[in-house]
């Protein structure tokens, strides 16, 4: 009986030159969204907590006061939501970054306190380095001038800060190396005119 003829070899992929490696080269890119209207979005927080309140008391009495809450909570809402803004931040090179930290070393009194704390020594001075990381990676809005920005910065609550700063450093230390999600192929195996095969 004559054997079956081999299946011919499926040509190996070329592999990537270093040139085109380079080019497909991405670095993560993060969307912070940012209330400026922070007197607003405390305003919310105060109001949601006063509306669970009337809504149990007017289940408890029958009385009609959480209406009104509700309406002032929906007018806080939309005040924080209309100042809110969308920062897009882009890592940055690992060299570009290396060089800011450089730029900025932690100040005497910030190693003395680690020393005396028993912690690390700082990598950075985090009051410098956070608003140069932000800036250097912030794509959009772009400010005219280091000044506008510089102003800007200042003018930020603690937490309006913390949330962009602490976003600008998980961005540039960002990465995840795929897994092909279980979910996504069952759905896509199950779904109406799937051809078996295809996932």
């Amino acid at each position: 009986m004559p054997r079956p003829a081999a299946k011919p070899l499926s040509p190996a992929a070329k592999p990537l030159t270093f040139a085109q490696m380079r080019e497909r080269i991405s670095r993560p890119r993060r969307t912070v969204p940012l209330v400026l209207d922070a007197e607003a979005a405390a305003e919310t927080e105060t109001l949601a907590t006063l509306l669970e309140r009337a809504v149990l008391h007017d289940q408890a009495t029958g009385a009609g006061t959480a209406r009104a809450i509700a309406e002032l909570l929906q007018a806080a809402e939309q005040r924080a939501q209309a100042s809110r803004v969308d920062l897009v931040l882009q890592a940055v090179p690992h060299t570009a970054y290396r060089d800011l930290r450089r730029e900025h070393p932690p100040t005497r009194e910030q190693l003395e306190r680690a020393a005396k704390a028993n912690q690390g020594e700082p990598a950075f001075d985090p009051d410098t380095f956070a608003p140069a990381l932000v800036h250097a990676q912030l794509l959009s809005p772009r400010p005219d001038s280091a000044q506008e920005f510089d102003a800007w910065w200042s003018e930020l609550s603690d937490g309006q800060l913390a949330a962009a700063w602490s976003a600008a450093l998980a961005v540039q230390l960002q990465y995840a190396e795929p897994v092909p999600s279980v979910l996504a192929a069952d759905v896509i195996a199950n779904s109406p005119g799937s051809t078996p095969g295809t996932h």
